[in-house]
């Protein structure tokens, strides 16, 4: 094969492995409710534990094998996870915007803020609520969730999409929209009713629209990433404060 031949099986194997991911997820997500619902599970930690295990380790297992496997072995170059302190301001920026308007959203959709599942137990302050209030939604999903939709998925449909003769806005234009999609979709698994699902899907794709199009303008995650933490932190706080 020759060396364009070689980057065009390369970006697809990243896409295929990319796909192979949200299947697995999706698939994990289903498997555990079903065990919910048999009443398999029955400490509620431990199901709290599985429910984000289940998302985070195909997500993250897929991009450390498109990074290490198939990649130059550097997150920086094939992600873009990089940040610089202009990524604070537009990540603060981004955020509240994308807050407000899911907001607005939910008060369309609910008749109140907030959503079934946004109230959180009485605080322990112990180490397993800093890990299921802060470390949990605040920190780690964001992390693997941007490195996921907004790094590998973003890119290598982008870079997939030139290969097959898109212009370069074309090509990005297309990623943030797949990006995007994905990102919504895997948020409404567990959707328990078609408002939810309304309400879910409109926040989170509008959310990855705007993180993707940070993450395209300025080639890097740092700014999606501080968007994301503002933006579940912002769901979380008043929660737990409540």
């Amino acid at each position: 094969m020759t060396s364009a031949d070689d980057r065009i099986s390369g970006q697809h194997t990243g896409l295929n492995v990319a796909a192979v991911g949200v299947v697995v997820a999706v698939v994990l997500v289903m498997l555990l409710n079903e065990l919910f619902i048999l009443g398999a599970i029955r400490d509620p930690q431990l199901g709290e534990l599985l429910s984000y295990l289940v998302v985070w380790l195909p997500l993250l297992a897929a991009v450390l094998i498109s990074c290490f496997m198939l990649g130059s072995r550097s997150l920086g170059r094939d992600i873009g996870l990089r940040f610089r302190p202009l990524d604070l301001l537009w990540g603060l920026t981004l955020g509240v915007i994308a807050r407000v308007i899911a907001t607005i959203l939910e008060i369309a959709g609910y008749g109140q803020m907030g959503s079934a599942g946004a109230i959180l137990d009485e605080p322990a302050h112990d180490l397993w609520w800093v890990f299921a209030v802060i470390l949990a939604p605040v920190l780690v999903s964001p992390l693997i969730e941007e490195m996921f939709f907004r790094g590998l998925v973003l890119r290598a449909v982008s870079r997939a999409a030139t290969d097959n003769g898109a212009t370069r806005r074309w090509a990005l234009g297309i990623a943030v929209g797949v990006s995007a999609s994905t990102f919504a979709l895997i948020h409404l698994i567990n959707a328990g009713s078609p408002t939810a699902a309304l309400v879910i899907g409109l926040s989170t794709f509008l959310f990855g629209l705007g993180a993707g199009a940070l993450a395209a303008v300025t080639g890097r995650l740092g700014g999606a990433m501080v968007a994301h933490v503002v933006f579940n932190t912002l769901v979380v706080l008043p929660a737990a404060l409540g």
